[in-house]
């Protein structure tokens, strides 16, 4: 059985208001690169969004429009997992 996965967002990434796809996308997306990268950077690039590990590797890339840079951290507790999507400046 796997770990428990708690998803959540800063009050500045709910005042984007991104649909909720978006932010399951953005979710689904920090899942798939477990446990190699449990840090991702996604990072607005006009019509685009580049992912990244956060070292500037690029490692895929969205067709979406994102109006700031968003972080997804993933932080392990063992029995489960908690990840946090935020933007740089509320670190």
């Amino acid at each position: 059985m796997g770990k428990s996965v708690q998803k959540v967002m800063t009050r500045g990434v709910q005042h984007l208001n991104l649909p909720p796809a978006v932010v399951d996308l953005f979710f689904r997306k920090a899942e798939s690169f477990l446990p190699k990268h449990d840090f991702l950077v996604f990072e607005p690039r006009g019509g685009r969004v580049a992912i990244g590990d956060g070292d500037g590797k690029r490692l895929d890339e969205l067709q979406m429009s994102l109006p700031e840079k968003v972080w997804v951290k993933t932080d392990d507790y063992g029995h489960s997992l908690v990840m946090t999507a935020l933007f740089p400046r509320e670190y």
